[in-house]
């Protein structure tokens, strides 16, 4: 099967000389198209490196980021922004929802800045809307959300580009649950 990202000897350093902090060193990755993925650890142990890395949001120390057969490390800022516009997706632990526009304006604003025509960009959005259950929310203001609400508008950003690659951080660490009555209590929960 084909590989949608590949990492090689990937690693991160931060700061210079006695300050110099290594948050990864020679991790080497591989997920196909359609694989689901998760990266566990504990915090501060480089997960969100790992994925700024693999979405071309940062550059490694060393290593190289393929997705799917180009390269990506070695791009340009320019040539990564367009690459993410068009093939990545991004769910982020902080929302990074942009506060003076509204719920719509910004699950749209992404297909817009990808030349996806308006209506379908605003079909693509009431889309998202309905199935991730705000339609409703549609005209708020992201600080007017709860947090799990500003999540799935998160969520719905980062999918109105359909891309190939979706990437998240803690993506359900601010999502309520909703549990079927009809399934039985989990045995046991893990929190991590």
């Amino acid at each position: 099967m084909e590989s949608i990202v590949r990492a090689r000897a990937l690693s991160k350093h931060f700061g210079k000389n006695a300050a110099e902090s290594v948050a990864l060193r020679d991790i080497d990755v591989d997920v196909e198209f359609g694989e689901f993925v998760a990266v566990m650890g504990p915090s501060g142990c480089g997960k969100s490196t790992l994925l700024n890395m693999l979405g071309g949001l940062d550059r490694p120390t060393r290593g190289e980021v393929h997705l799917k057969d180009q390269r990506i490390d070695d791009l340009s800022e320019g040539r990564r922004a367009v690459l993410r516009r068009h093939s990545i997706g991004f769910v982020f632990q902080a929302f990074n929802l942009i506060g003076n526009l509204s719920v719509a304006d910004n699950i749209e604003l992404p297909a817009l800045l990808a030349g996806v025509s308006t209506s379908e960009a605003r079909q693509r959005r009431d889309t998202l809307l309905e199935q991730l259950g705000i339609p409703d929310k549609a005209t708020q203001m992201p600080a007017d959300l709860s947090g799990g609400e500003q999540q799935r508008v998160s969520v719905a950003r980062a999918l109105v580009n359909r891309p190939s690659l979706l990437l998240a951080d803690e993506p359900t660490g601010n999502l309520d649950t909703k549990r079927d009555p009809r399934r039985p209590e989990p045995a046991q929960e893990l929190q991590l």
